[in-house]
């Protein structure tokens, strides 16, 4: 059972956190470690898992959704903002294959997909009338691990559909290019989510502040 905060100035005891394992470890936890360093009563329990973790009956204090959200009357909701996509893969790969004009192209390419329980992702875009459009791409190489992904990318391997976040640093560096950028990126909904309570604990309500203040500059540029 986690510690009762014996001061409302300070938050204390033990927060359990579950989140996706890429933005996890690039965006969530850092932001949280900073946090612990800030309140040295503060216990960090922190779960990296593309699960989908049932949150009111595996005990989860928090935890940070990606896309849409199940309805439920257990749970809080606090929306942080997009997460958007993007299309990229390296220099060498784009000089020997050419680069996509469109969506229409992808067919024709080698493309890298992340894939859990033997289903893969679709890749989505906008059509001209703004409709969401599943694209079923060529792919020999299928993922469960999307820093892997941009990984074989930076390779050569492939084209990737990555969050922007995490290709931001190859993108950077000139290991990785995007490419269909005259596209409008997909975005999807990010969430922070909890058990509905008649009081929230200040220990929670403190990890809550601070990924809702920094989630947002980090994620979603």
């Amino acid at each position: 059972m986690a510690a009762v905060e014996s001061s409302r100035d300070e938050p204390r005891g033990r927060v359990r956190v579950t989140m996706p394992v890429a933005v996890g470890r690039h965006c969530v936890a850092p932001v949280l470690m900073a946090l612990g360093r800030q309140h040295p009563a503060l216990e960090l329990d922190l779960s990296f898992t593309d699960r989908v973790v049932d949150v009111v009956h595996e005990g989860v204090d928090l935890a940070l959704r990606v896309g849409p959200l199940r309805d439920s009357h257990d749970l809080v909701a606090r929306r942080l903002g997009l997460h958007r996509m993007v299309v990229c893969a390296s220099p060498g790969y784009l000089q020997s294959a050419g680069s996509p004009s469109g969506p229409e192209d992808l067919p024709s390419h080698r493309c890298l997909v992340y894939a859990r329980n033997g289903r893969f992702k679709h890749w989505q875009f906008h059509d001209a009338e703004g409709r969401l459009v599943d694209m079923d791409v060529s792919h020999r190489w299928r993922f469960d691990d999307l820093e892997a992904i941009a990984e074989a990318a930076a390779a050569g391997l492939g084209l990737a559909w990555l969050p922007c976040w995490l290709v931001r640093e190859p993108v950077a560096s000139g290991r990785l290019e995007r490419v269909l950028t005259d596209l409008p990126g997909l975005v999807f909904d990010t969430h922070l989510i909890w058990p509905q309570a008649p009081h929230l604990p200040l220990r929670v309500r403190a990890a809550i502040d601070a990924l809702a203040a920094e989630l947002p500059k980090m994620m979603l540029t």
